[in-house]
């Protein structure tokens, strides 16, 4: 494989998804409900507001940032998304030493905001570490450990360590 991609969802204001899912449906409601029941309003000012709405909400929901390597070119972005398509400059990718996986254990706490869930409790991390010069260059997130292990070892084999 000559691409690794490791997005980012958490990137950008907190429950700019759900915001995002909000604004569509939203959209989509002011969109439909001159179909169902007479309304006085202009029909090109509903197809303003419900065309809006859902495009504000599309953009919302496709923010998203994330690192790029690229094996055959030896270089690495961190990028940003929006509607799909990525925004970074490439770099040239230093000599990776070694690369290992670290357990991250803490408890979350979420403050109120109007718009995401508000639990607390654990939470682990399983963070794919990548070392040059005997500090670490990149450090990739997962929730789940078989996607670190899966990430760690395509990468180890991309770089050829």
């Amino acid at each position: 494989m000559k691409h690794f991609n490791h997005t980012n969802r958490n990137y950008g204001i907190n429950g700019s998804r759900v915001l995002g899912v909000s604004l569509v449906i939203a959209g989509l409601i002011v969109l439909l409900v001159p179909m169902f029941v007479e309304v006085d309003t202009d029909p090109q000012k509903i197809g303003l507001v419900g065309g809006g709405a859902i495009l504000l909400g599309a953009v919302l929901i496709t923010m998203f940032a994330g690192t790029e390597l690229d094996y055959e070119s030896s270089q690495f972005r961190k990028y940003h998304s929006i509607l799909w398509f990525k925004f970074g400059q490439w770099h040239d990718l230093p000599k990776i030493e070694a690369a290992k996986i670290i357990i991250h254990s803490f408890r979350s706490q979420h403050i109120p905001n109007g718009i995401t869930p508000t639990m607390s409790g654990p939470v682990t991390l399983y963070k794919c570490v990548l070392l040059t010069n005997g500090s670490q260059f990149l450090v990739f997130d997962y929730s789940k450990e078989e996607d670190a292990v899966a990430a760690f070892l395509e990468i180890k084999a991309g770089v050829g360590i």
